[in-house]
C-alpha cells in the first residue's frame, strides 16, 4: 500500500476528518496498514503503544473477567471508527481488547503523534471530542438495555439498529447485515450468554423478523420490527 492510498482511507476516519490535505501528505508515511484475520485481537500491551484505525472491516470492543472469563462487548466500531482514545491520551490502562469480526484493514501509529495533533490541530481535538461521546453514548446504551430490558429484546434492539446503519445505503424492507455475529458474539454484545441468544434469535425468526444463518443476520421485516422496537432506541 503507497501513501496516496493510505490518505484516501486517511480521509475517511472521524479522528481527521476536515483536515487540510497538507496534513495527510506531510503524516501520512506515520501509518502503517496491518491486517486483522476474523476473530484476532488487539490488546492492552499494543493499545497503549498504538491507536488504530478502522479502514476496512469492524470490531468489537471486549472486556473480560479474568476470574470468570466472562466476556462482554459494549461497542462495535466500523470503517472511519479508531481505539482506544482513552488509552493514547493518558496511557490509561484497560481490560478491554479489539477484536475483528472479521478480516479488517487496520492503520497503526505511535500514540505519541496522535497526542501532538491533538495538542496542534483544534480540528483533531473537535474529532476526538464527538469519537469520545460516540462512545460514551454507546456505553450508555448498553448499561441501559442489559438494566431495563430482557435478552429478546437488548437483542432486538440490536438487530435493529445494525439494520438501519445499512438501510441508508439500501431501498428494501429486507436489508442484509454484512457482519459475521455468531450467537458467542451476540452474547457478547447484548451481554448475556449464547444459549439465550439462541433461543431469542428462534423466537424473532419464528415472527418472520429475521432469518440467522451460519453466522449471517438477514432483517426479513425492517418496518415490522422498527414497530416493534423503534421506539426503545435513543
Amino acid at each position: 500500500m503507497n501513501e496516496e492510498d493510505i490518505i484516501k482511507l486517511l480521509k475517511k476516519s472521524k479522528l481527521f476528518a476536515n483536515l487540510p490535505d497538507q496534513f495527510f501528505q506531510e503524516n501520512a508515511h506515520f501509518f502503517h496498514p496491518i491486517t486483522l484475520k476474523r476473530q484476532e485481537g488487539i490488546n492492552d500491551g499494543l493499545i497503549l503503544k498504538y491507536f488504530h484505525i478502522i479502514a476496512k472491516g469492524a470490531c468489537i470492543m471486549r472486556l473480560t473477567d479474568p476470574n470468570t472469563g466472562k466476556s462482554i462487548a459494549p461497542c462495535l466500531l466500523r470503517e472511519g471508527e479508531g481505539f482506544d482514545l482513552l488509552c493514547t491520551i493518558d496511557d490509561h490502562e484497560s481490560w478491554a481488547e479489539y477484536v475483528s469480526l472479521e478480516e479488517s484493514l487496520l492503520l497503526r501509529i505511535h500514540n505519541e503523534y496522535i497526542r501532538h495533533w491533538l495538542e496542534s490541530y483544534p480540528q483533531v481535538s473537535a474529532n476526538a471530542l464527538h469519537m469520545l461521546v460516540d462512545l460514551i453514548k454507546q456505553l450508555e446504551e448498553f448499561s441501559e438495555s442489559v438494566v431495563f430490558y430482557d435478552v429478546k429484546t437488548r437483542l432486538a434492539k440490536l438487530i435493529l439498529r445494525l439494520a438501519l446503519k445499512e438501510k441508508k445505503r439500501l431501498d428494501s424492507n429486507i436489508v442484509d447485515i454484512p457482519l459475521h455475529l455468531t450467537h458467542e458474539t451476540l452474547a457478547e454484545m447484548v451481554g448475556s450468554v449464547r444459549s439465550v441468544v439462541t433461543t431469542s434469535l428462534q423466537a424473532l425468526k419464528k415472527e418472520g423478523l429475521i432469518l440467522d444463518q451460519r453466522a449471517h443476520l438477514i432483517v426479513q421485516d425492517l418496518e415490522k420490527l422498527k414497530e416493534r422496537f423503534a421506539t426503545l432506541l435513543p
